[in-house]
């Protein structure tokens, strides 16, 4: 019989309600079921107010030495499939932007007591979380940018800036559920007001929210398997009565749940809320009762198991999978069997490594072969996404493009020598090295994805960032003057930092399953693709107006003028191209809402941004053509126009109103305020080169001999008599 729905899923941690000191009433004295769950929830983020943990000192760890995994062990882990915002990826994904989210880092780093170093990668750190949590309870992974934030939930802080364990917040878990609670009310108050200063978080409680949300997570993930440990290493022992705690040690969850009564979820709320039993044997079966939704909470959010109907999308986590069992007898084989394949695991990861790697292995290709039974493709390009993130394709080409900047600023050592000849070529080949591994990596995440290059904002970065260096590679081949090997260096390092930097500040999986809104392979190819590369055309023209600004007030080529010459052809040439690309990619996305939305045109705020950036190149166009914009003009008004790119690419999404409003990145408004004023900066290096060239031609003409006339226009100037 196909499985049906399942069950409502138990909600995510709630670290809205208090916190609760007595376990015991908090199991039983719910009054309604909706209550009992956000309890339940709240129960297993907030009451660990455990014996303070071992303090660590800068990465340093209280156990002696540190086991490492084997490699085959890691290698079959990080190929097994998991569920994550509806989209199924490998767990080398989950585990690496999981780790990233709590540390800002793919990477946990700490030294043993046995004075060894120790470099653990996502995938190692989820193992020890899911199979040793003890250990993984000591290991230093979440970062604290202020030690403010750990002294105001009572921890003894370290350095200003430095890494905690969860045992090292132990101490201090009671104090920071409560301020956590407090603070997410506060943010929803500063939400549902339109961001009325009042309820905004300073940034010490921005620090104690995301610390919370993040050790509430924590502890989610070492208690996924808690179950199968019958009693040993629970993670929420502390919000279990003595009795239950010793039931767990006795009682085993596959034969509870194949002598339980069928019962839905509500049912199973009820039982628990029941008044005492009036009975030993009644008193038993509804602490057992208790002590099964204890495990079933615990183990949710994991969603490792397929589900049976094909027609079912959403996948389980082993909590699931047991509120599945005890919702429909007939499907308690398999809920038990997917039970039994769980314990199997945690035993075999108390003994050696090749019994544990031999089990992992059974596991992980009896669940690929469930997966790909189901044919809908899922994880069906899992192995080319760990190349991807293993690869670290957009970390090398960062470094070839730096290795191109070095290697460009000791040309200048010696200018016009053989040996700058020689460095100029070496520029040229990093730069198409790291071109290349751009341009390989995109093309990887288009064919894991099945969609186009640009599907958001992560996206907007490293496709702009390959086009800039494209086109400046070809504006050097035209010129060979140098500027597009500057430019392009430039544009490559500071792009491929942003995208870094980007994908470790959200910490969130960069392919993503897309919003309703954009889910069209043929207008992501069309529309979205040619405006980004009027986005790139745009902030290379701004770039190489500000190469030019500088480079004259600096005084550098000065008498060149047939090098400025050359620089501000360019420049016009660039912007001849984004005004092209903008204005075709802006008709585009006026097609595109007209068959989304039902109209044209909506003054959104996106698409007044890209009808700027049209507008504003046609008024240096314009202004060029009618004399009223010179060289200097034509640059001045190009670093605008990267300001208006700016704005359109990442302003308008920070709104937060219109239909474009999808892509919010928290902070962006600080980066974007001291970019523009940078470029204000620039900009106002025209001043005075206007004033210079003004007082020149003036100089000139009254050098000028004064029977010469001034020519008349159209014409030539008059012969003197």
């Amino acid at each position: 019989m196909p499985l049906p729905h399942p069950p409502e899923k138990l909600p995510p941690p709630d670290l809205s309600e208090s916190h609760f000191s007595n376990p015991r009433s908090l199991l039983i004295s719910m009054k309604t079921v909706k209550r009992f769950r956000a309890l339940a929830a709240a129960v297993l983020a907030m009451a660990t107010a455990g014996p303070a943990g071992v303090q660590a000192k800068d990465v340093s760890v209280p156990f002696d030495t540190y086991p490492e995994w084997p490699a085959e062990v890691t290698d079959t882990f990080r190929q097994m499939l998991v569920q994550e915002g509806g989209r199924v990826k490998p767990v080398h994904t989950y585990a690496r932007f999981m780790l990233m989210q709590f540390s800002g880092r793919s990477k946990v780093t700490f030294e043993s007591k046995d004075g060894q170093s120790h470099n653990a990668e996502a995938v190692a750190w989820l193992l020890d979380t899911l199979f040793r949590p003890q250990l993984s309870a000591d290991l230093p992974i979440f970062v604290v940018d202020d030690s403010e934030a750990v002294s105001r939930i009572g921890v003894e802080p370290k350095e200003k800036r430095d890494r905690y364990s969860y045992n090292d917040l132990l101490p201090g878990r009671s104090k920071l559920a409560e301020l956590t609670a407090e603070y997410a009310r506060k943010k929803q108050q500063y939400d549902d007001s339109e961001k009325n200063p009042q309820y905004e978080l300073d940034r010490i409680e921005g620090m104690v929210l995301v610390l919370g949300q993040n050790v509430s997570n924590f502890e989610y993930l070492m208690s996924q398997f808690g179950f199968a440990r019958k009693g040993e290493a629970l993670t929420h022992e502390s919000v279990l009565p003595a009795e239950l705690k010793e039931l767990a040690k006795r009682l085993d969850m596959t034969e509870m749940l194949d002598k339980m009564p069928e019962m839905t979820v509500n049912q199973l709320v009820q039982a628990v809320q029941a008044p005492a039993a009036p009975d030993d044997d009644q008193a038993m079966l509804k602490s057992a009762m208790q002590l099964f939704f204890f495990h079933a909470s615990s183990g949710r959010g994991f969603s490792i198991f397929p589900p049976p109907a094909k027609e079912t999308e959403e996948w389980m986590s082993i909590g699931d999978v047991m509120l599945t069992g005890l919702e429909k007898k007939d499907m308690r084989p398999w809920a038990i069997e997917r039970m039994n394949e769980v314990k199997a695991l945690v035993e075999a990861g108390t003994k050696d490594g090749a019994t544990f790697s031999a089990a992992l292995k059974k596991f992980a290709d009896d669940h690929h072969a469930e997966a790909d039974g189901r044919g809908r493709g899922e994880g069906d390009r899992s192995e080319m996404e760990v190349k991807l993130y293993q690869g670290n394709y957009f970390t090398n080409s960062l470094a070839w493009f730096v290795l191109a900047f070095v290697l460009l600023a000791v040309s200048w050592l010696a200018p016009g020598s053989a040996f700058s000849k020689y460095l100029t070529w070496g520029v040229v080949g990093c730069l198409v090295i790291g071109l290349f591994y751009n341009v390989y990596g995109i093309t990887l995440r288009c064919l894991i994805r099945h969609r186009p290059p640009i599907t958001n904002l992560y996206d907007t970065v490293i496709f702009i960032t390959g086009t800039g260096v494209l086109l400046a590679l070809i504006l050097e081949r035209m010129t060979r003057i140098g500027v597009g090997l500057f430019v392009g260096t430039v544009a490559g390092v500071i792009g491929m930092f942003l995208s870094i930097k980007y994908e470790a500040k959200e910490a969130t999986d960069t392919m993503g399953q897309l919003v309703a809104v954009l889910d069209t392979n043929f207008w992501l190819a069309t529309h979205v693709t040619i405006i980004n590369i009027g986005y790139a055309a745009g902030i290379l023209s701004a770039i190489l107006g500000a190469v030019y600004l500088v480079g004259r007030i600096s005084g550098l080529r000065k008498g060149d003028r047939d090098f400025y010459r050359v620089l501000n052809r360019m420049n016009y040439g660039v912007i001849c191209f984004c005004l092209f690309f903008s204005l075709v990619g802006t008709v585009l996305g006026g097609i595109w809402a007209n068959y989304s939305w039902g109209r044209f045109w909506g003054w959104d705020p996106k698409e007044n941004g890209a009808l700027m950036i049209c507008l504003w190149t046609l008024v240096i166009l314009h202004g060029r053509m009618g004399g009223y914009l010179r060289e200097i003009g034509i640059n001045v008004n190009a670093v605008l126009l990267g300001v208006i790119v700016t704005f359109s690419w990442w302003g308008v999404n920070n709104l937060g109103v219109g239909l474009h409003s999808y892509g919010f990145t928290d902070g962006v408004w600080k980066w974007l305020l001291i970019s523009w004023a940078i470029c204000g900066a620039v900009m106002f290096c025209g001043l005075p080169l206007w004033l210079r060239e003004r007082a020149d031609r003036q100089e000139k003409q009254n050098a000028a001999p004064s029977g010469r006339k001034k020519p008349k226009p159209g014409g030539s100037a008059a012969q003197p008599a």
